[in-house]
């Protein structure tokens, strides 16, 4: 009875490990934006503004689209890097191990808006890569609630599709980003595939499997 306790015990931990993130993939992320997600928007602006724990990728893809689907985002730029209203926790490989890191500054990409057509919910989607070689994307959605404005004459929507970089996860080089608190990033921290062999849904099922048929048996054994 105590050896089907420990074994479903350790079953069910291995299960837990399996759905939780690593660790690479908690670096360099967004740390705010501008309109937040979920908020609502009653004036027009030239352009909205993702800030993240360190600089851009220089291949990094961004695009806003309108409700009903069209991109009014022309390039983006980096901003000034400025402090973060509140400092951003995340994990940096140390001599092997993985260990908290408060980052203090905020690196800024600055995308321009062409236009605002429509009233309704508009969709900004970010795609990089940190300089660890972790992908670094998302989605952040608000409510458009102002002044309809005009497209540029002879605008066109852009067609442009992320840099193949991105979508193998294979960071160009680039120059460290300046900081006013000191934080580096490790070189040695491994990538992580872009796809695993064994996916992680498959094998977190297979150990939840076993671990209701180990449950299963020992109940059988336990009425007779």
């Amino acid at each position: 009875m105590r050896m089907s306790r420990k074994i479903v015990a350790v079953l069910a931990a291995v299960a837990v490990a399996v759905l939780l993130p690593s660790p690479a993939q908690a670096h360099g992320q967004l740390a705010f934006s501008d309109p937040v997600d979920r908020s609502t928007l009653t004036e027009p602006r030239e352009s909205v503004r993702l800030v993240f724990t360190e600089k851009p990728n220089p291949a990094a893809y961004f695009t806003v689209k309108a409700p009903d689907g069209t991109r009014v985002d022309h390039g983006w730029s980096g901003g000034e890097p400025k402090p973060l209203p509140s400092p951003v926790q995340e994990l940096t490989l140390r001599d092997g191990n993985w260990e908290p890191q408060l980052y203090k500054t905020g690196f800024p990409a600055v995308i321009p808006v062409s236009h605002w057509p429509q009233t309704g919910v508009y969709t900004i989607t970010y795609l990089s890569v940190a300089s660890d070689s972790d992908k670094v994307s998302g989605e952040i959605r608000f409510d458009y609630q102002g002044k309809i404005t005009a497209a540029p004459a002879g605008w066109q929507p852009p067609t442009n599709q992320p840099d193949p970089l991105l979508l193998g996860q294979t960071a160009p080089p680039q120059q460290p980003a300046a900081s006013g608190n000191s934080v580096t990033v490790s070189a040695t921290a491994p990538a992580e595939p872009d796809s695993p062999t064994w996916p992680y849904w498959a094998l977190a099922g297979l150990v939840a499997a076993v671990a209701v048929g180990g449950v299963l048996v020992h109940r059988r054994r336990t009425a007779r």
